[in-house]
């Protein structure tokens, strides 16, 4: 396996948002149960104009769910990895010039020191090479991984998206 290579080892048949609460025969299994005494116990403690029917329990409300938790879950960690990202790029340091004693020059001299510089200035600006600046491997290798955090997340985002609209739109 390399590492730009994603797997997926799901169960065979499983459908995107079916969670296997139920079995084949319609009975809930243990997973299921403890699902639905949670629904029961967070329904009675809401008040009675918000309580849900759940004298019949319905699996596609719960994928539905399922489905919705994940998507927020992900958004919240792609919302981590953008301010990451910001705090990355405001925290990159930056090159600072020390101040000079310019008590001992004259007018002249500063004004043709000052010449000097530009026109060496305006000359490199032509005509050199631009050089990276250094950054250390710690961040090089923060970045990297903020990238791609960054766009696993958007594409699983993506994901979760559709397959909510796609249950909504089925029903």
């Amino acid at each position: 396996m390399t590492p730009n290579e994603l797997y997926h080892h799901g169960i065979l048949g499983q459908k995107w948002g079916v969670r296997r609460y139920q079995n084949k025969d319609g009975t809930l299994t243990d997973a299921g149960k403890k699902r639905y005494d949670r629904d029961i116990r967070e329904n009675l403690a809401k008040k009675k104009d918000s309580r849900i029917d759940t004298s019949n329990p319905d699996p596609k409300r719960w994928a539905k769910e399922d489905l919705e938790r994940s998507k927020k879950a992900v958004d919240v960690a792609a919302d981590l990895v953008n301010k990451a990202n910001d705090f990355e790029r405001t925290t990159r340091p930056k090159s600072t010039r020390p101040r000079m004693d310019l008590s001992k020059m004259s007018d002249k001299e500063l004004r043709d020191r000052i010449n000097r510089e530009l026109l060496e200035k305006q000359y490199n600006q032509l005509f050199a090479e631009e050089q990276e600046p250094t950054i250390s491997k710690g961040r090089k290798y923060a970045s990297a991984i903020l990238s791609a955090a960054g766009s696993v997340l958007a594409v699983s985002s993506s994901a979760l998206g559709i397959a909510l609209s796609i249950k909504q739109l089925r029903g």
